[in-house]
C-alpha cells in the first residue's frame, strides 16, 4: 500500500506541471488530504450519506436496511399494519406493554427492503431476509447530521493513471461511489466543505481531520433511543474477536498482521490471544478522561501485539463491532484499531 500511494503522489506531481494532459493538471491535489476505501473517513462519510435504516430498528432490529412500508406484521399475537413511521410507536409500545412476549416481529411476506445505498430488493421469506442481514455490515446511520451539496472530490486512479474529478449533488451518490470505490483509487475532498449540525447550523471544515471529528462526536447526538445502550464491559468480555482494521500512523493499513489471532477478553480483566498453537496473555483496563472512555491494552512478549499496547479511546461499539483511537500528544499521529466478533 505505501508503494501504490508513493507512486501516487509521484504522479500528481507530474501532472501539475505537465502541459500534455490539460485536464489532469488543473487537479490540485492536497496530498496529506487522501484517503481509500476502508480509511476511518470513508466510513463515517457513508454512515452520514447512507439511508436512514436505523429509523425503524424498534421493528426490524438491524440497520442494515429498512423495510419499506406499507408492511403487514404479527407481533405477540396482534396482526398490524404498518402504514406510515408514526406507527414504529405502537411496535415500541406493544413491545414494553409485557416482559413475557418474546417481542419478536413476522412479517407477511413478500416485502421489499431498502438498503444502506438506497438499493430495493424484494424479499420472500425469513431465511431470504436473514441472508440480507448477514451479507452486509450493520453500521447505524448517522442522520442527524448532514452534507450541503455540492460537495467535489479529487480522484487518482493509480492503475490507470488517470486524475479525475467527482463531483456529488446528494447523499445517494456519494455513499454509492463509496460503496464501489476501488482499492487502487485514492480520492481527497475538495475543501472547504459545509454541513449541518443535528440542531441545523452550518458548520464548515477545512481538512480530514476536522470532518472526523466532527462527525465523531455526532454519534451520540443522533441516537435516537430507540435501543437500549449498551454496556461496554458486557460487550467486550462477550464471545471471542479479531482485529477487522488497524491503521499505524507512519506505517499504513497494518490489518494483516494480525490475520489468525482470536481474542479473548474477561471479566477479570485478562485477555487472552491464540494464534494456532500460540497462547499470548494480557489485560485490559477501561477508564475515564476528560470526559472520554478509553480502554488500555497490554501484553506479554509479543513483537506483534505490542503495536495495539496503547491506551485506546472509544469512540463506538455495538454488540457485533468496537472502534477505537489512539491520538499521540504534541501533534503525533493517530491510529485506529477495530474488533469485530467472530
Amino acid at each position: 500500500m505505501k508503494i501504490g500511494l508513493h507512486y501516487f503522489l509521484l504522479i500528481l506531481s507530474f501532472s501539475l506541471i505537465s502541459s500534455c494532459q490539460e485536464e489532469e493538471s488543473s487537479i490540485i491535489q492536497d496530498t496529506t488530504q487522501n484517503l481509500y476505501t476502508i480509511s476511518p473517513v470513508s466510513k463515517l462519510v457513508e454512515r452520514v450519506t447512507q439511508n436512514n435504516t436505523s429509523i425503524d430498528n424498534v421493528m426490524d432490529n438491524t440497520s442494515v436496511f429498512r423495510v419499506k412500508l406499507p408492511v403487514s406484521i404479527t407481533l405477540n399475537g396482534v396482526d398490524l399494519t404498518v402504514s406510515s413511521e408514526a406507527d414504529y410507536v405502537i411496535i415500541k409500545n406493544l413491545k414494553e406493554a409485557s416482559n413475557s412476549d418474546d417481542d419478536i416481529v413476522s412479517y407477511t411476506y413478500p416485502i421489499v427492503v431498502s438498503l444502506r445505498n438506497y438499493a430495493e430488493t424484494t424479499v420472500s421469506s425469513l431465511s431470504q431476509l436473514n441472508d440480507v442481514v448477514a451479507q452486509y455490515e450493520d453500521l447505524k446511520d448517522i442522520s442527524c447530521i448532514a452534507f450541503q451539496f455540492p460537495i467535489t472530490i479529487n480522484e487518482y486512479d493509480t492503475s490507470n493513471q488517470i486524475a479525475n474529478t467527482v463531483t456529488f449533488v446528494s447523499n445517494s451518490q456519494v455513499i454509492n461511489y463509496l460503496f464501489n470505490l476501488q482499492s487502487n483509487v485514492y480520492y481527497s475532498f475538495v475543501f472547504p466543505i459545509t454541513m449541518t449540525d443535528s440542531m441545523n447550523q452550518p458548520i464548515v471544515f477545512n481538512s480530514n481531520s476536522e470532518l472526523e471529528t466532527f462527525i465523531e462526536s455526532s454519534i451520540d447526538d443522533c441516537d435516537d433511543g430507540s435501543t437500549t445502550p449498551l454496556n461496554f464491559d458486557t460487550v467486550l468480555t462477550t464471545g471471542t474477536w479479531y482485529v477487522s482494521y488497524f491503521y499505524e500512523d507512519g506505517d499504513g493499513d497494518e490489518t494483516s498482521d494480525f490475520n489468525g489471532y482470536v481474542f479473548t477478553f474477561y471479566a477479570n480483566g485478562t485477555n487472552k490471544v491464540v494464534k494456532s498453537a500460540t497462547t499470548v496473555n494480557g489485560t485490559w483496563t477501561t477508564f475515564t478522561d476528560s470526559g472520554f472512555n478509553y480502554i488500555e491494552l497490554v501484553y506479554d512478549g509479543s513483537d506483534i501485539l505490542s503495536e495495539i499496547e496503547e491506551d485506546w479511546k472509544i469512540i463506538e461499539f455495538t454488540e457485533t463491532l468496537i472502534r477505537l483511537k489512539h491520538e499521540s500528544g504534541g501533534g503525533g499521529g493517530t491510529d485506529y484499531l477495530n474488533f469485530t466478533r467472530n
